[in-house]
């Protein structure tokens, strides 16, 4: 409870007034409904404190007790301050708190003054999140300049942070900038990187370092480092100096950006730039035999991406990628190789109507290297199934018009050849429902391709005469097949056909389906399909061949299924907790060497508990009495986001792989992740690694290994890093590259 006679409350009162004080009591304290007057032109100060007294002659104002002064939207608490009513001069001592702007300082002791905003602060302690800001002594030279001596910078709580930054001197501007001068980097008490200066805005995170020591079989003993620059919320930069013991030096400078607007609309990009002085290039003597022509000690990447809504109906999709050779994403952004061996370029325009799709694409091979099919451009304008008027009758389309050109690499010594191709499709249905249960979906749609550039092939026999050393003379025939331009040409491909299915339903209300399930229901689905495309005019051998639209022909075939789900419910929603389906196709007309019959085609998803998915499909070769392809995908999920996958890949006389990954605990203070790749019938164990995470009060470390077991051609390739970031910037908890 505060204590303060009525006596000293009077006194004081009437010693600011008779005197000019600019000290202001709390209202609730001097009883009335307006603040004590204040002396002209002054900013009057609101005092509270358990006690208070007023010394005359010293012209001083002393609290004592939870003292706490307030002048505009500054706070000043402490222990015992004292305020000097002409100088304004202001000590206090004893857990002090400053609070300006949003700042907030902390210290045992400061002299400051009300009028100058200048002061001493002494040793202090502030918060700027994630930062804590320590000084041994500090001084206040501005209203919003402070001058600090013996800095710590960290972002852990404590007095032995895990990581700091420490500074022989720095000022502080506005609360929130900071330039230090003799900057070094502290791992505990353990000095590992220094820095002359260092200039940081403190509010939001602007700035961060990574660093990633290892080593490896193809580049040695490696320091990956990186330096993050937020210039913007949106924008923000990341340096790359890279230092390989077999490849040398490596320099790249992002620039990346994103962005969403008051409607909603998003934008994200980035470019890339990265180049090295590459002093081994090649990991074994067979690959410097046959790459020594494509990639020599200068290597460089190029990369921008942009990614754009303009409205809720249009967006822009973009990349381009230009490298030094065809190696270069493979050594030195092994992550970026694993997700795509060539690296694309494309930029795609598209526009959503309500009842159609219009869209503008872009391809090209930048590099001479790779093998590419160029589209520039292609335009596409699609139409989605839609009812004609009142009719039963419904119509979707879909058309392009592209110029093509499928480009070789240049050492492949291939002839690139280019056409203009303009296709369009249309499609008429009449869905009906027989018999009460049955629907029944007739079709007929017509495709017409026009292509600048047809082929004609003209098979010649040629008499070569032949004289051997003897003299004896033979004569054989040699066929040749000659191919001819026919100029421009339409291929038309007619289509009718039809659809047809039902669906069997079977409830049981009362069963418990595997602990969680509420209820059961089987819904059947035995569906037929029916297509007969007459031969085109035009065949497959008297086309260029850029993609699947050019192998089109004649076909006349019915596909012959059954879609399956059990269905249940979980938590009052119902759920598909298992869904397959099953299909073949019957050839009615088979071309020669084919079966009545293709594979057993099979997709089916399992949910049998919400924490375990399963996913598998694949074909059957029935006559054969084998898979042809099975591909599935298994997890076990836990509450703490742990987790264990199966993915097995099998596609016959092709790959039999099985991988499996683990990730354990990984919100914990100690996490754990494996991975390995097996290769079931050649090569065994194909890669294996493992990471391990220790996440302290501030500091998150991580220490990885990765083998990867090479071809004949090459040799193993292992990889042993570290990794360390700070747990309240997660930008720098991004691995860097390879």
């Amino acid at each position: 409870m505060r204590i303060c006679t009525q006596f000293c409350l009077m006194a004081v009162l009437l010693a600011a007034c008779a005197l000019g004080v600019d000290a202001q009591l709390p209202m609730e304290k001097l009883g009335g409904n307006k603040p004590a007057a204040d002396a002209p032109g002054q900013q009057p100060i609101d005092i509270e404190a358990d006690s208070l007294e007023y010394l005359t002659e010293r012209k001083l104002i002393v609290g004592t007790g939870n003292v706490q002064i307030r002048e505009g939207e500054d706070l000043l608490r402490a222990d015992y301050i004292t305020v000097q009513t002409e100088s304004r001069d202001v000590y206090a001592r004893g857990n002090v708190v400053f609070r300006r702007e949003g700042t907030l300082w902390q210290g045992q002791e400061l002299s400051y003054n009300l009028k100058t905003k200048q002061g001493d602060f002494g040793e202090f302690q502030a918060f700027v999140d994630p930062f804590f800001v320590r000084a041994e002594d500090s001084r206040r030279i501005s209203d919003q300049q402070y001058e600090l001596k013996g800095l710590v910078l960290t972002t852990c709580e404590g007095d032995t942070p895990d990581f700091s930054i420490r500074a022989r001197e720095a000022s502080l501007t506005d609360g929130t900038k900071l330039k230090a001068k003799g900057v070094t980097l502290y791992y505990g008490r353990v000095p590992f990187f220094w820095l002359p200066r260092l200039n940081r805005n403190l509010a939001g995170n602007r700035s961060y370092f990574q660093f990633e020591p290892g080593y490896s079989s193809r580049a040695g003993a490696f320091m990956l480092t990186a330096y993050g620059y937020r210039w913007t919320k949106n924008f923000k930069t990341v340096t790359h100096v890279d230092l390989r013991s077999k490849n040398g030096v490596g320099l790249g400078q992002d620039f990346v950006w994103k962005g969403t607007n008051q409607q909603a609309l998003s934008h994200s990009g980035s470019f890339q730039a990265y180049y090295a002085d590459d002093q081994e290039p090649f990991r074994s003597e067979d690959e410097r035999a046959r790459e020594e022509a494509l990639v020599d000690n200068e290597r460089y990447r190029l990369k921008l991406t942009h990614n754009q809504t303009f409205t809720d109906r249009d967006y822009l999709i973009s990349e381009l990628n230009y490298v030094s050779d065809p190696e270069m994403i493979k050594d030195y952004f092994d992550e970026e190789y694993r997700y795509s061996v060539q690296p694309e370029n494309r930029v795609s325009l598209a526009h959503r109507g309500d009842h159609y799709t219009a869209g503008l694409l872009l391809n090209s091979r930048l590099n001479d290297f790779y093998e590419n099919v160029n589209r520039l451009p292609e335009l596409s304008l699609d139409a989605s199934r839609q009812q004609l008027g009142e009719s039963g009758f419904y119509y979707e389309s879909e058309n392009q018009a592209t110029w093509l050109e499928r480009v070789f690499p240049d050492l492949d010594n291939k002839e690139d050849y280019d056409a203009v191709r303009l296709d369009s499709s249309h499609m008429l249905y009449y869905p009906t429902r027989q018999f009460g249960f049955l629907n029944l979906t007739p079709r007929t749609g017509y495709r017409g391709t026009y292509y600048s550039t047809t082929y004609a092939t003209e098979r010649v026999t040629n008499n070569l005469v032949l004289t051997d050393s003897n003299g004896v003379v033979t004569v054989t025939n040699e066929v040749k097949d000659l191919v001819s331009d026919e100029g421009g040409d339409l291929r038309n491909l007619f289509e009718v056909g039809f659809e047809t299915s039902f669906k069997a339903f079977r409830t049981w209300d009362d069963l418990i389906v595997l602990g969680d399930g509420d209820g059961l229901r089987h819904v059947a689905e035995p569906y037929l399909k029916h297509t007969y495309n007459p031969e085109p005019n035009l065949l497959q051998e008297e086309l260029p061949q850029f993609d699947d639209v050019d192998t089109l022909d004649e076909r006349h075939d019915l596909r012959i299924g059954m879609r399956n789900k059990l269905q249940t419910r979980r938590d009052k929603r119902p759920v598909d907790f298992v869904y397959a389906d099953v299909y073949t196709v019957y050839r009615i007309e088979t071309d020669e060497g084919e079966e009545d019959f293709s594979d057993v085609f099979f997709d089916s998803e399992l949910r049998l508990a919400s924490w375990m998915p399963i996913d598998f499909d694949g074909a059957y070769d029935a006559y054969d009495g084998s898979f042809r392809t099975f591909n599935t995908q298994a997890s076990l999920l836990a509450d703490d986001d742990s987790s264990l996958g199966l993915e097995y890949r099998y596609a016959r006389d092709e790959q039999n792989l099985i991988a499996v990954e683990a990730l354990l605990f990984p919100n914990a203070r100690w996490s754990f992740k494996a991975y390995a790749r097996w290769d079931t019938e050649d090569d065994g164990l194909q890669e294996h690694s493992y990471f391990v995470q220790r996440k302290s009060r501030c500091i998150g470390y991580g220490l990885g290994f990765r083998h990867t077991l090479a071809s004949d051609e090459e040799e193993d390739d292992y990889r042993v890093w570290l990794q360390l970031w700070l747990l309240a910037l997660p930008d720098s908890s991004v691995q860097l590259g390879g």
